[in-house]
Parts: structure tokens; C-alpha cells; sequence
């Protein structure tokens, strides 16, 4: 009995060594749609534009990937360019997906770097169509006297792959 115990429980280790994860295919997003800006930008009465790239490469990478995005665009205001960092924190793929990221920028009016980061939940409806929502925060260093915290939150539309 301690013997057939020792080869299932040897087995059952040799078997766990060689199950590996398939390598994380590429993968990623693109999408426009509607936000509010809470705070740190005007009243945040009127809707604005976002827009987002987001590119997960896989393979050696894993989670890690990068984003390019436009954040509260509207009329008056020609919105934040930002460029970051993407952590895939989980996902049950292909429907959803929760993404931490970090960016770097420009406030595109007030020629000001910012910096901040949030959090991205992408949710699959059918096929490649999906939903994303957005929260998050940007320090925009405009001289120390005009130093601002913008928060938005944002809905798009996006196509996954």
C-alpha cells in the first residue's frame, strides 16, 4: 500500500512538472468612446472622447503589454496623451479581462507632462465586439501653481483579437 502510495504520489509530481501553461497568444484591443472627467479638468459636466489602443504580445512578455490612449477630448479641450504600461492582472479569456495600467503623457492644451495609471476591465459580448471600462487618474504638472489630479472614468466600444 505505502509503496503504490509513493508511485502515484511520484507520477502525480512528474505529471505537474510538465504541465505548463500554453504560451499566452498576442493579444490586445482598440476602441473609442464616452467619458467623465470627475475631477481636475473644467466642471465634468459635459461628456468627452476617449480612445485606446491596447497591445498584449504574449509569449515572453506574458501579461505585460503597452497602450496608447486619448483621455477627455471634447471641444474646447483637445484631451491627454497618454502612453503606458499594461499588467494583466486576470482574466477569464476570451470575455474578460482586468488590466492595470501606468502611463506617461502630455495635457495636449496646456503642453504639461502627466503621469498616473489606472484600471481596465475589457468585457467580450460577441466575437470580437466587446465593451471596456476605464477608471482612472492623472497627475498633470502645469507649473506648481496649476499642478492638477484629473480622474475620469470612461465606456467604449472596442474590437478585441
Amino acid at each position: 500500500m505505502t509503496r503504490a502510495l509513493a508511485v502515484a504520489a511520484l507520477e502525480l509530481a512528474i505529471a505537474a512538472t510538465r504541465a505548463t501553461a500554453d504560451p499566452r497568444p498576442w493579444h490586445g484591443s482598440v476602441g473609442a468612446g464616452g467619458s467623465v472627467l470627475l475631477a481636475g479638468e473644467g466642471d465634468g459636466a459635459r461628456p468627452r472622447l476617449d480612445a485606446e489602443i491596447d497591445l498584449l504580445p504574449g509569449g515572453a512578455l506574458d501579461r505585460y503589454g503597452a497602450l496608447v490612449a486619448l483621455r477627455g477630448a471634447d471641444g474646447d479641450h483637445h484631451g491627454l496623451l497618454c502612453a503606458g504600461l499594461l499588467f494583466e492582472a486576470a482574466a477569464a479569456r476570451p470575455r474578460l479581462a482586468l488590466a492595470f495600467h501606468v502611463d506617461a503623457g502630455a495635457d495636449l492644451d496646456a503642453r504639461a507632462p502627466l503621469f498616473g495609471g489606472g484600471l481596465r476591465t475589457t468585457l467580450g459580448i460577441v466575437g470580437p465586439l466587446g465593451v471596456a471600462f476605464d477608471a482612472t487618474g492623472e497627475l498633470v504638472l502645469d507649473g506648481l501653481a496649476h499642478a492638477r489630479f484629473v480622474i475620469g472614468a470612461s465606456a467604449m466600444l472596442v474590437v478585441r483579437w
